[in-house]
């Protein structure tokens, strides 16, 4: 060999074997990139879930991060509009390496429909505030994971309990948003309805968030009915229907799914809210006996931060970091921790839990069935369960 090749080889061996090279690549972080609607009409909630995403994250930072790499959280505000989120996305991706950035969480039904034919072209894994049932497709969408029961899972728990309170003949109003988000479950209650014996008596399309009920609520006086179903919203319209639907003398029992089972119903609308009837599949804060409740408020306490009630939408971005970040440790110790690997990771929990705040992590194409009836209770300021565990495959 020449000196040049001589040369040539041993910068090669230290390249592949230099422990500063080792440390190097160690020391790249793990990104995990959050689209929420940090402004528009959710911003409530979405600020509720950046602070959950922030707290998870330093708790993984501060033992140690994923395998020794850091893991760094990458944020972006789309205001709960689709061309928003499809750019931000389009940004993230194009900036971010691929063996860096192994997931993406995002927002809203009708954001996550439209990205879902790239996240799949990409194999990126991926998850949402959105509880879609067009999503839970792992044949179509491999990559594409629903932390929780679909839309279609809560809404049937809710038919079973119309059934179980009044039977056959059940009148119904629906009442949802002009988004997808709102019209996700809509043709499912439809069809199950009919099965059930139950009367669809009226239905009403409103923006994401209304400021007068007043026209709705005649539409509930003139059909008179026994059940009133809201989709599509995240507070923005119940506690005013509600409210408004009690001052004119409407008995009807009002439902709704995940985004309506957070106390701010009750503070906002007050003793209308009482029985109001919603579908949760996480933990509350005030529940003690739940292992997450008391591993967020050490971590928050370690930090000086407020320790006061945190909203539903704080505890299931809480559940789906420990979910994601489980799965990352988890491909790391298999030497995995890729895009594929993530895939390969988090269907492989199986019984893991995320601190009680999930019923086990066993997939039902690609979701997690299981909801929980809860019923308000404006005396206590709680929410309190009127079942147990509902197979969303069942209903």
């Amino acid at each position: 060999m020449t000196r040049r090749q001589l040369l040539k080889a041993g910068v090669a061996a230290s390249t592949v074997y230099s422990p500063w090279m080792i440390a190097r690549a160690q020391a790249r972080p793990v990104k995990l990139a959050a689209i929420l609607p940090l402004t528009g009409a959710f911003a409530f909630a979405g600020n509720a879930a950046l602070e959950a995403f922030r707290d998870f994250t330093d708790r993984v930072n501060d033992s140690g991060g994923i395998g020794g790499r850091r893991l760094e959280l990458i944020v972006e505000d789309d205001g709960y509009d689709v061309a928003r989120g499809t750019a931000a996305f389009n940004r993230i991706v194009q900036r971010e390496s691929a063996d860096e950035l192994v997931f993406v969480y995002g927002n809203s039904t009708g954001l996550s429909k439209a990205l879902a034919p790239e996240i799949t072209r990409l194999r990126l894994p991926y998850t949402a505030t959105s509880f879609s049932n067009e999503l839970a497709d792992p044949n179509t969408y491999p990559t594409i994971f629903v932390f929780g029961p679909t839309y279609n899972d809560m809404a049937g728990a809710l038919l079973q309990q119309i059934r179980l309170q009044r039977g056959r003949g059940a009148k119904i109003f629906l009442c949802y948003s002009n988004s997808e988000f709102g019209r996700d479950p809509i043709p499912f209650i439809k069809e199950r309805a009919a099965r059930l014996g139950f009367q669809i008596v009226g239905e009403e399309i409103t923006p994401l968030a209304i400021a007068d009920a007043t026209p709705i609520v005649t539409k509930l006086r003139q059909t008179q009915p026994d059940f009133v179903i809201l989709q599509g919203y995240v507070l923005t319209v119940e506690p005013i229907l509600v409210r408004a639907a009690r001052e004119q003398g409407v008995r009807a029992t009002f439902m709704g799914t995940y985004y309506s089972a957070e106390l701010a119903l009750m503070q906002r609308a007050g003793a209308a809210a009482d029985g109001f009837i919603v579908t949760y599949h996480n933990a509350y804060y005030y529940d003690a006996t739940v292992p997450a409740v008391e591993q967020i408020r050490a971590l928050r306490r370690a930090k000086g931060r407020d320790l006061s009630y945190r909203t539903t939408y704080y505890m299931g971005s809480w559940m789906a970091m420990d979910v994601i970040t489980e799965a990352m440790r988890r491909a790391q110790a298999a030497g995995k921790l890729t895009r594929p690997g993530m895939i390969e990771a988090l269907e492989s929990l199986g019984d893991y839990n995320a601190g009680g705040q999930a019923r086990n992590l066993r997939w039902v194409n690609h979701r997690l069935p299981f909801t929980k009836l809860y019923r308000a209770n404006v005396r206590d300021g709680r929410f309190d369960a009127i079942s147990d565990w509902i197979d969303g495959t069942r209903v």
